[in-house]
């Protein structure tokens, strides 16, 4: 049966050329194999050791080539990210639509009424909330803030034991120290009565650290969190010009290599350990020395990312709703959109930052986590398209109404045109008689609304106490 006419499906946005994509990875292969990648942690060195790498005294380790090939073999093209609630399981990679989860890490939080100042556990509860009732978020993630008035100790427990409690979608945990993740790990046992991890629950963010290094707690929390075969987003935070060299196909290789050795090494871990491949490399402006995430080159880096995971076989991790802008205005606006409109465009299958981001990565607000979603529902509706099947060309309908005529009198199918939630369409006269409420006091509105039609998912009671006994038989008093 022949599909029915209509617009299209978008085929992923594509910058670089067969040559490019050789070129980036043989760059690669040089630095992997013969310029190698300084790790921090001996167990690392001695898994590379035994499968043929060479170490040298500081520590930096050259792996073959087709222990790189090998490896990524091995890592699975797609996989399921399993969530406490199994209705809200997420397929990651192949042609499932992308993993959306918040921010993740800004030590500070703006809201239209406060401005910027540090973050708190409230402000964590406040966020893991929006997220669990956005409808185009679909993962809780981790860290959507850095809480300051808890003890550093205590701080994963105390945001974990948050993104479990109030949320039922699939989580994130760190991956940074040995201890903390097998800590995490346990803690997302008891939440989804699977003390042995038999699947996906949880992903783990590792960062290297670069140029060409990667330290001993992100090595410590990789290798606990492919012991236990939980995914891993293995990425190269590489900043051209800073961190990187000055230009992006250099910086772009030095990450990728990063990259593969992080992957490499959870594959000698445990084969077949979910993968995640990450290159998030942006530009300093070189006027201030300072990040620019909001760039035409970190979206062009988006596309390059998406591309080299659909070379290496596995899923991918980049972009999102990326600005370098210090409060909610007009260049917060376009550059988000800007980053978020190519990843979703390039293919890319897990968005971390999808929603909430402001001033390159350091704070995280409530309004811009509504209006990103907005801009997300933008896209989403975008990608549908429509559908060109006779009966919606209209002709008849056409027929029926005289030149110079209108069509106002018509119901309108539901769901025919997108209605925003948060972005004001009226006539200025009706927006004057309403308030003049600018489009920040709208997502204000849009926040207390959606807090307060948040209703928390149940968990079990025992699993609740559980997890208390399980905090508090670690040495942490957790509130």
């Amino acid at each position: 049966m022949n599909k029915p006419a209509g617009t299209t499906d978008i085929a992923p946005l594509e910058r670089l050329d067969e040559r490019g994509l050789e070129a980036i990875h043989e760059a690669s292969m040089h630095i992997v194999a013969d310029l190698g990648i300084q790790l921090d942690h001996e167990r690392a060195r001695a898994v590379f050791r035994a499968c043929g790498a060479e170490v040298d005294d500081d520590d930096v380790v050259t792996v073959p080539r087709e222990v790189i090939k090998e490896s990524l073999a091995a890592a699975p093209s797609e996989f399921v990210l399993h969530a406490r609630n199994p209705e809200k399981d997420l397929p990651v990679g192949g042609d499932a639509g992308p993993v959306r989860a918040p921010g993740y890490g800004p030590p500070y939080v703006h809201t239209l009424g406060e401005g910027r100042r540090r973050s708190r556990l409230s402000d964590y509860e406040t966020l893991t909330k929006l997220a669990h009732v956005e409808d185009v978020i679909n993962c809780t993630g981790y860290s959507v803030c850095e809480p300051v008035d808890v003890d550093g100790r205590e701080k994963h427990f105390a945001m974990l034991k948050r993104s479990l409690a109030l949320s039922d979608q699939p989580v994130m945990a760190t991956a940074r120290g040995g201890t903390r993740a097998r800590e995490c790990l346990d803690m997302v046992g008891i939440a989804v009565d699977d003390r042995d991890l038999g699947k996906p629950y949880v992903a783990g963010l590792v960062n290297t650290v670069p140029p060409r290094r990667i330290d001993a707690e992100m090595l410590a929390g990789l290798m606990a969190f492919a012991e236990a075969g939980q995914p891993l987003l293995v990425s190269s935070f590489t900043m051209a010009g800073a961190s990187g060299p000055e230009t992006l196909p250099a910086s772009i290789a030095q990450a990728n290599a990063e990259t593969l050795v992080g992957i490499a090494l959870a594959q000698q871990i445990n084969p077949g350990t979910p993968i995640v491949y990450g290159v998030p490399t942006s530009n300093i402006d070189t006027r201030y020395g300072s990040l620019s995430i909001g760039s035409p080159e970190s979206a062009l880096v988006v596309t390059v990312a998406a591309q080299l995971g659909r070379y290496y076989g596995v899923p991918t991790r980049a972009g999102g709703g990326l600005t370098d802008a210090k409060g909610l205005d007009y260049q917060s606006g376009f550059e988000s959109m800007l980053v978020q409109a190519v990843t979703d465009m390039a293919g890319v299958d897990y968005v971390l930052h999808a929603a909430g981001i402001l001033g390159s990565y350091e704070t995280v607000s409530p309004e811009k986590f509504v209006l990103d979603c907005e801009a997300l529902r933008y896209l989403d509706r975008f990608r549908r398209g429509f559908s060109l099947d006779p009966d919606r060309l209209q002709l008849e309908r056409i027929a029926e109404v005289e030149p110079a005529g209108h069509f106002l009198d018509a119901a309108l199918e539901e769901g025919e045109f997108f209605n925003p939630s948060v972005i004001d369409k009226r006539s200025h006269s009706d927006w004057a008689a309403n308030g003049r409420k600018s489009t920040m006091e709208r997502a204000r509105d849009r926040v207390e609304r959606q807090l307060d039609a948040y209703e928390r998912p149940r968990l079990d009671p025992d699993v609740e106490r559980d997890l208390e006994a399980y905090v508090a038989a670690c040495g942490r008093a957790v509130e």
